[in-house]
């Protein structure tokens, strides 16, 4: 398919929510001694939440559902944007691109592939989840990004999407590799897997671990192939450093210029803006939009 797809389909801005995935075992220090996990154990491979990780999605899912930035049901972007008016009637999924109710509910959930993200975003939008159905992508190759590297684009009705350029930084840390691929769809069997995800974590290595200049690269890839996705308002479940890189090199005053972290569950939300720099995007009026919960 070679045709350029309509220009709705293609926002030039799109509400962003970035979320850090809940507490996992690797973040638990030993109750004794109270020193860190060993990261160099393969057995804290992809390690999943623990309970207070679980606790803290599902808390954070019903704040979200509060601020009214999670439709009540899932099953696709229609479903999402089918919420009952409180006139009567329903608006239908044109209201996604117009200025009216649909635009401010979450329509398409992102997701790290490793586990405990999946497990994150799964707790915090569960309608998204249990009502999804995977869609095969769309190989558009009018939306090549450079040379012969084509964007995948999601069916507008996707809702729940899992993408490698999410991860945390990797290497060395056993923490920070993937899971086999037959396991994630075997757990999470309703979501989208972008087709780059290979079986097995090829990228991870024992020897060498990517440096913030690396998961920046990934950054800046994720956010070009975002901009040419039809939904307009995205839910992203990462990593305390993808979500740091990405802050201070886009918005760095809203972790006041690196004095402040990102915690487990934390969100912050702002306006993803096509732009004609080397950067393809700014990220613009970021703010902090809920609390880590302890």
């Amino acid at each position: 398919m070679n045709a350029k797809s309509p220009k709705r389909s293609q926002p030039t801005v799109k509400t962003i929510t970035l979320i850090r995935h809940g507490v996992a075992y690797h973040n638990v220090r030993d109750a004794q001694t109270g020193e860190t996990p060993n990261y160099l154990d393969p057995k804290l491979t992809d390690p999943p939440l623990v309970r207070q990780g679980e606790i803290q999605a599902r808390a954070l899912g019903d704040q979200l559902k509060r601020m009214g930035m999670i439709g009540h049901r899932g099953g696709s972007m229609d479903d999402i944007c089918s919420l009952s008016a409180a006139g009567g009637g329903a608006l239908n999924a044109d209201v996604v691109d117009g200025d009216d109710g649909g635009q401010d509910k979450i329509q398409l959930v992102v997701s790290s592939p490793l586990t405990r993200c999946l497990q994150t975003a799964s707790l915090i939008f569960p309608t998204y989840f249990a009502s999804s159905h995977p869609s095969p992508a769309v190989t558009c190759g009018a939306l090549a990004m450079e040379g012969d590297n084509e964007v995948h684009v999601l069916d507008r009705n996707v809702v729940c999407c899992c993408h490698g350029d999410l991860r945390e930084a990797y290497g060395i840390h056993y923490p920070d590799k993937r899971g086999p691929l037959s396991r994630l769809k075997s757990s999470f069997p309703t979501v989208h897997y972008h087709p780059s995800l290979t079986e097995n974590d090829d990228d991870w290595r024992p020897d060498n671990r990517e440096t913030r200049g690396d998961v920046s690269r990934r950054i800046k890839n994720f956010f070009v192939w975002l901009m040419k996705q039809p939904h307009s308002n995205v839910a992203i479940v990462t990593h305390g450093v993808w979500m740091e890189c990405a802050l201070m090199n886009y918005c760095p005053e809203a972790l006041e210029f690196g004095t402040k972290r990102v915690f487990n569950c934390d969100v912050y939300s702002g306006k993803l803006i096509r732009s004609s720099d080397q950067d393809g995007v700014v990220l613009r009026d970021v703010k902090k939009v809920a609390f880590h919960f302890v």
